[in-house]
């Protein structure tokens, strides 16, 4: 209950106060700021998405703001259309659109894709001045606000409307980034790679998740036609999308609040500039602020002296600039650039982040309660592959310029039982791991999973097939926590349909999942800790349990015993064996020859990127060419 109420009743409470503001506010500029507040808080929940969720910096978020008020605009001016069908419109541009843009603009990465996003803004500014005919170009297009449901919306009764929208959208993207669409999309952030490998797909969740994004700016554009009730296409332009970024990232990225405080932040700057002496005022505590925090980073070590002086500079640069110069509202482009500067070195998780970690110091919020674990043989259910190999490879090639990784391997991995794959480094096993799982496409040659071909599948299509791996460098989720890295495996456990989800009505298989997770994981005590804060060894073992979540028909270890102290190895190959009692094969790639030795049934040597011998362990380690491999020794000098 306690728990409810910190978390539910801030929302409500805060909800409640801004629906009673125009009661007792009569100011219609006042009422005109909140209206703008409620429209803006839209618009940077769904910037957020791309920003916050997916990593990217997006520089289109205003063009799908002005694409989706020109929609609501051209449905009531051209069409004589209802304000609903005209908001549904807006979202409906921004969604398609956004979706078309993110198809080959998320096929690039960093300043390529902002580069990407900067051009369709720019193309929509030129494209909205162009088309007179549609739009009223430079003229600007005028539009009345339609009746809705037969009741002319007077400024008060649309900040209602907006407001209504504002609390829609936040409980609609709550659900749904609480789920694991949420975790799909910050998990493709940290290690697009191992989405991949857990059967996610990368691109279509970035793809899903900017179309998103884009829809809500198209939704807030809609809102903003009908409050202005006048568009110009210059309004859509750089500067706007300068301060909406500084929104979301002072507000705090990942957040619903901090894309609701970045909104009062994007509403109250202009006017905080135009009053000269406000602003002096508000720089000078930024300062204090600034170094405040630089100095207890300092002091606790928790920053380099760069990230903790910078921002002290540049406050100190907009104190005293807000001395010497006399109107500061023609200098804001310069002082958007500078608090930008400084919220994203000095705070780079937004106020909102800063709060929250004040917040749980003080009230000491106890985590949620987790489900009680499920037994091993319920959530790792035994396999029942057919006879015979269950994992085949023949002639495999793989072939980079001139280097031949993978050379013609043949083997196979029979069902059931744990196939060692061994050599010196640089023999090719990890390539050849790389091509079974998908990661890399085959030069040449066959797989074959369970008897079917998946020789050109990819990464996600055999994940989803039932290869599952882990690697021989972690790829974890760094900022998930270990039970958010084992429920982003299980994402295809999850068959409640979209709409139900953002209705809230996950919840029950949102903990029938979390009870699975925890039986994979073997580390409740840590269950709530972010993956990058565990020991190396639980690392380890996460990932493992990640891999496991997905119950595959093959299982490929990547020198999983790599780093880990004697109990943790000890503890690894126990964990091995029960998988494998499950029925599940296993390919194991290991350094470690006692750990091959007590667990596999079968071995194959490669050096060079082709197959130098293979049988059973005890007789491969007395194999004249496997030692002259390792060791150096010539082949006639072996026991």
């Amino acid at each position: 209950m306690r728990r409810f109420l910190l978390l539910r009743g801030a929302e409500v409470l805060v909800l409640a106060l801004l629906a009673a503001v125009p009661v007792a506010v009569t100011n219609p500029y006042a009422l005109g700021l909140l209206t703008l507040l409620a429209i803006y808080g839209v618009l940077l929940i769904g910037l957020d998405v791309s920003v916050g969720y997916l990593g990217q910096i997006n520089l289109g978020q205003v063009a799908f703001l002005g694409l989706g008020a020109y929609a609501a605009g051209i449905v009531v001016t051209r069409f004589g259309g209802g304000l609903l069908p005209a908001l549904l419109a807006a979202a409906l541009v921004g969604l398609v659109l956004g979706g078309l843009l993110a198809l080959p603009a998320l096929r690039l990465e960093g300043p390529q894709f902002a580069l990407a996003t900067l051009s369709f803004s720019a193309l929509t500014v030129t494209a909205l001045n162009e088309l007179e005919s549609l739009t009223g170009g430079a003229q600007g297009l005028s539009l009345a606000r339609p009746r809705f449901l037969g009741m002319a919306l007077e400024p008060r009764g649309f900040y209602w409307l907006c407001l209504a929208a504002l609390a829609l959208v936040w409980v609609t993207m709550r659900n749904l980034l609480a789920s694991h669409w949420g975790r799909a999309f910050e998990a493709l952030r940290d290690s697009p790679i191992a989405t991949d490998a857990m059967g996610v797909g990368t691109y279509r969740h970035k793809v899903a998740g900017f179309a998103l994004g884009s829809g809500l700016g198209g939704l807030a554009g809609g809102l903003y036609a009908f409050n202005f009730q006048y568009l110009q296409p210059q309004i859509f332009t750089y500067d706007l999308m300068v301060i909406l970024l500084l929104g979301v990232v002072l507000g705090g990225r990942k957040s619903l609040w901090g894309a609701f405080v970045g909104a009062c932040v994007v509403v109250l700057l202009p006017n905080l500039l135009s009053d000269r002496r406000l602003f002096l005022v508000l720089a000078f505590l930024g300062l204090l602020a600034a170094l405040a925090a630089g100095i207890r980073g300092l002091a606790r070590r928790r920053s380099g002296a760069f990230q903790a002086l910078a921002p002290v500079a540049a406050m100190a640069l907009l104190a005293v600039g807000g001395l010497l110069v006399k109107n500061t509202e023609d200098w804001r482009k310069g002082i958007f650039a500078l608090m930008l500067f400084a919220v994203v070195v000095g705070l780079p998780e937004g106020l909102m982040g800063f709060a929250s970690r004040f917040l749980e110091g003080v009230f000491r919020v106890p985590p949620a309660s987790l489900p009680a674990p499920s037994a091993l043989d319920d959530a790792l259910p035994a396999q029942e592959n057919g006879p015979g190999p269950v994992l085949a490879v023949k002639e495999l090639r793989r072939h980079f310029g001139g280097v031949r990784a993978v050379d013609g391997i043949t083997l196979q991995v029979e069902s059931g039982s744990i196939h060692g794959l061994i050599g010196p480094n640089g023999s090719g096993k990890s390539t050849l791991v790389n091509v079974v799982s998908g990661l890399y496409p085959p030069t040449g040659g066959e797989i074959r999973l369970q008897g079917a071909p998946v020789t050109r599948l990819g990464m996600v299509a055999m994940a989803r097939a039932g290869v599952a791996r882990t690697f021989q460098n972690l790829q974890l989720f760094g900022e998930l926590s270990a039970l958010d890295n084992v429920l982003v495996a299980l994402h295809g456990a999850f068959r409640m349909p979209l709409p139900l989800l953002v209705a809230g009505l996950g919840r029950k298989e949102e903990r029938r999942a979390q009870a699975d997770a925890l039986a994979l994981v073997g580390l409740e005590a840590e269950a709530r800790v972010r993956a990058r804060d565990l020991t190396y060894g639980a690392q380890r073992f996460l990932e493992l349990a990640r891999a496991l979540a997905r119950r595959p028909a093959v299982l490929i270890l990547d020198e999983p015993a790599a780093g880990l102290a004697h109990p943790d190895v000890l503890r690894l190959m126990g964990v091995i064996r029960k998988v494998h009692e499950r029925g599940i094969a296993i390919l194991l790639i290991e350094h470690h020859m006692d750990v091959v030795s007590e667990l596999c049934h079968y071995v194959t040597v490669m050096d060079g990127g082709r197959m130098l011998a293979e049988g059973r362990a005890q007789d491969v380690k007395r194999d004249p060419r496997v030692l002259e491999a390792y060791l150096g020794l010539p082949r006639e000098s072996a026991p």
